[in-house]
């Protein structure tokens, strides 16, 4: 089949959740089919000339738009919300949307004759007027209206609420429209689907989940630091901003005092000036990292205190792959095939959050049980190799709907 993928980034680079889950589902079918990658990008960095001939080595066509300036922290978010409310679109669509993005899609569906188009963000499903009466397939990552709904249950801000709640009902709408045009999508788990079905009232879906190549987590052995916490996410995005602001804020003080020994490592890229103003003696923050095993490694206990974010954590199931334990929020599991107190531990609250987190780095023998429970969790049910088929299954269906619909209406 010849493919068109629209997307923000070129995956190559895997520095997010996200863009792992892009690369590791699409490249073993760049091999079996012709797909253009078409995403922004500044041509002139030595970084993305590297993410380029990464994409091209595993078999994409790629053009690139120039990239235009993206705004993740909380702050900035909240201050271009404002102008947002008096446009059509969603703050979190606008600030993707791009004339060039446009001119570059319409020029690439006149002279190629795409079998479909595979929009690799729900929020790029904004460009789908422009691909010209082609057989649309959806990958979301997340129901987005979701996160802002949990952003307004976070604050006491009235304004901060106010926009919440704006944004969200804006996002909603932009799904229900934009997945109603879809001929068919893909959602990331069990509970996702159960939003699309009874939000969105769809059924034209399927579950691909979220995975982790297992075995490549062996290469590296486990070196844990006694007493000390890891945290993996981007942290130019906002959810992971807000979970380890609460947790640093909230949850590390009545941490520190039952075991002051404790320390914490953040891993995760651009984490911006206000965030590492929170670094001490106990917290690091790293940065962006070249291999996330190394300083995953070291953890003796993996947090996810994540408290706005859907879809499923790629973090939880890098950390069972590494054999690492995990302490996670019931929203930061969410969508996993999880059992509390058997593969995982799950709290909600500052308090609870921190006597497990005291409770786990005390004892080994329920580490051992978890990790050895996670592991074969991720065997079983999330590796790779057992997902990506599911993309190439739903690119036919989502060609044969399309057609079914355009006999339909002759």
């Amino acid at each position: 089949m010849n493919i068109l993928v629209l997307d923000e980034w070129f995956p190559s680079v895997h520095d997010s959740g996200k863009s792992i889950r892009t690369f590791q589902l699409l490249a073993p079918l760049a091999k079996q089919h012709r797909i253009t990658y078409l995403a922004h990008c500044d041509a002139a960095g030595q970084t993305e000339t590297e993410n380029v001939r990464k994409m091209e080595n595993a078999g994409f066509e790629v053009v690139g738009v120039p990239r235009i300036p993206i705004y993740n922290s909380v702050p900035k978010i909240l201050l271009g919300a404002v102008p947002s409310l008096f446009h059509p679109f969603p703050i979190s669509v606008r600030r993707h949307f791009s004339p060039n993005y446009v001119l570059t899609l319409q020029k690439l569906v006149r002279e190629k004759h795409f079998d479909l188009v595979h929009v690799e963000w729900t929020h790029y499903a904004v460009y789908s007027p422009y691909i010209n009466m082609l057989p649309l397939f959806i990958c979301t990552h997340n129901v987005e209206y979701l996160s802002w709904q949990r952003f307004t249950k976070t604050t006491r801000n009235p304004f901060k609420m106010m926009l919440g709640i704006h944004e969200a009902r804006k996002l909603y709408r932009f799904e229900k429209k934009y997945y109603q045009k879809a001929d068919y999508l893909s959602v990331v788990s069990d509970s996702d689907a159960q939003l699309l079905r009874n939000e969105f009232v769809l059924n034209n879906f399927c579950v691909i989940p979220n995975g982790v190549t297992v075995r490549a987590y062996d290469e590296i052995e486990n070196t844990p630091k006694p007493n000390h916490l890891v945290y993996c996410g981007s942290m130019d995005v906002w959810v992971n901003q807000d979970a380890v602001t609460w947790f640093i804020r909230s949850i590390f003080p009545l941490i520190l005092k039952k075991n002051p020994a404790v320390t914490l490592t953040v891993i995760g890229r651009n984490p911006p000036d206000w965030l590492l103003k929170l670094q001490t003696d106990r917290i690091r923050f790293t940065g962006s990292v070249s291999d996330i095993r190394l300083p995953l490694k070291e953890g003796c206990l993996e947090i996810v205190p994540l408290r706005i974010a859907g879809g499923s954590r790629l973090k939880i199931l890098e950390a069972f792959a590494a054999k690492i334990p995990v302490l996670a929020t019931t929203i930061g599991a969410e969508g996993l095939n999880i059992e509390h107190n058997k593969n995982i531990v799950l709290a909600d609250n500052p308090v609870s959050f921190a006597d497990h987190c005291i409770e786990l780095l005390g004892d080994s023998e329920k580490r051992t049980q978890l990790i050895q429970s996670a592991r074969q969790l991720v065997e079983e049910q999330y590796d790779w190799k057992q997902i990506s088929p599911l993309v190439e299954t739903a690119w036919i269906k989502t060609v044969d709907l399309f057609n079914a619909k355009s006999r339909k209406s002759q």
